[in-house]
């Protein structure tokens, strides 16, 4: 049976029975083809510490796959499995409960025809899914008890999200910062066969990935012994492949669709930028609230513009990506009467930096003041304020040149009181960006 967990958050729930028009090249909370969960905790040597979970929800009527992948903070693929959807269905996923092995388990008409795994609601489409003999079958590599058939692939899992070797490879796929938490962040494209492929391989935008504006979803980073939980909603990424559903586009998103060669688009990295994965980019540029530097901590999504291959992907450990670290273009710290500060100050913004950087991985939570174990201080001159935060920065041999997307959330926790985590204000798209972004501070 699926478990439909209450997660502590405020749900901004659809009111619509079909997708709404959304506009591309705004990271706006509609339908998506794809979800970004920017940044995961779970803490694995404490069963009551921090973790986190996450729902994906079906906007739609007609039945679909989600494909779930997990990346630990380089942007290496670390784990992937599949949930079967009926029409306006919801799963829950307690990341806890995966790095224990324990995958959900949803089943199509076919491996379920009592519905009993998967209910289907009267207005809810419950098909034999394309491929379902396999990874989305009853009888597939979903279970709902520690997946014994495999213990390799979890104890890699538990390892290379703390920057510990793998057991496959010998090698390190993730950062160390010297704790038991378990950091990164996940990916859900809707797809259209049921199938182990991944965004990072090839053929999967060819023949595996859906093109339906039809996921919604949200998280809670919930940490008990602190007494504290922040939710938001997951980022929601729209494909603007025609004939998806939708009777158009509106404001630029007209004048995007279809993305074409250089093009600058979410699973750019992956596709050589020819932009056939038809996912819209994310912001570069955003402008954060901090309240009490120490209480105040940043989540930061990057993208490496790299594929997680060769040096750019699993290292022996002790070494680094050679993306690593992440430069970016500009840091400003304002206080309340609009002073501003230069932070973070970089020579240039090319990765990887010749110094170390407040935001150095494809993810990470950083404290306004005191950074983290590889995040140099942004270190404000003042109590409160805001940050500008231009996250742009440029590989050798950039295929978008100097231009680079990213995700920002804002947390402000008082100890034992209260959290509350929000989105930071998104300034630009990647889309519309010029090469480097605007400098407040050259």
């Amino acid at each position: 049976m699926k478990r439909l967990a209450v997660l502590v958050m405020g749900l901004a729930l659809l009111g619509a029975p079909s997708p709404s028009r959304a506009e591309i090249g705004t990271a706006d909370v509609a339908p998506a083809a794809t979800l970004l969960l920017p940044y995961f905790e779970v803490d694995l040597g404490n069963p009551n510490g921090v973790n986190t979970l996450f729902t994906v929800n079906n906007a739609s009527a007609s039945a679909a796959v989600a494909n779930v992948v997990v990346w630990t903070d380089w942007g290496v693929p670390s784990l992937g499995f599949q949930v079967y959807l009926t029409g306006y269905d919801v799963q829950s996923i307690d990341l806890r409960r995966i790095f224990a092995g324990e995958l959900p388990v949803t089943a199509d008409a076919g491996a379920d025809p009592s519905n009993t795994v998967s209910p289907k609601g009267a207005l809810s489409q419950d098909i034999n899914f394309p491929g379902s003999v396999g990874p989305c079958g009853a009888s597939s590599t979903l279970y709902d008890k520690p997946d014994t058939s495999a213990p390799i692939k979890f104890q890699n899992l538990n390892r290379v999200h703390v920057g510990l070797s793998s057991p496959i490879d010998g090698r390190c796929w993730g950062a160390p910062l010297g704790d038991s938490i378990a950091r990164g962040y996940v990916t859900v494209d809707t797809v259209t066969t049921c199938s182990l492929l991944r965004p990072s391989d090839v053929g999967y935008f060819s023949g595996i990935a859906d093109s339906r504006n039809i996921l919604w979803g949200d998280y809670a980073i919930v940490d008990s012994q602190q007494n504290s939980a922040i939710g938001e909603t997951l980022v929601h990424v729209e494909s603007c492949v025609p004939g998806n559903g939708y009777s158009g586009y509106v404001g630029d998103g007209a004048g995007h669709c279809p993305f074409v060669p250089g093009d600058y688009t979410f699973y750019g990295r992956y596709v050589g930028f020819t932009g056939i994965d038809q996912r819209e980019p994310l912001a570069t540029t955003f402008a954060a609230r901090y309240q009490g530097a120490t209480k105040s901590d940043l989540l930061v999504w990057r993208d490496t513009k790299l594929a997680p291959t060769g040096n750019n992907g699993t290292r022996s450990c002790g070494q680094s990506p050679g993306w690593f670290p992440l430069a970016h273009g500009d840091v400003v710290a304002f206080d309340n009467t609009e002073n501003p500060s230069d932070a973070c100050a970089l020579a240039t913004n090319s990765s990887p930096a010749a110094a170390p950087t407040c935001f150095p991985l494809a993810t990470q939570r950083v404290n306004v003041k005191d950074g983290n174990a590889l995040a140099a201080r942004i270190k404000p001159p003042y109590t409160a304020g805001w940050l500008y935060l231009n996250l742009n920065h440029a590989i050798s041999a950039d295929p978008v040149p100097g231009v680079a997307q990213a995700w920002v959330t804002g947390v402000r926790n008082v100890t034992g009181r209260y959290a509350s985590g929000s989105s930071a204000l998104q300034l630009d798209n990647a889309l519309a960006t010029s090469p480097g972004g605007v400098q407040l501070i050259p």
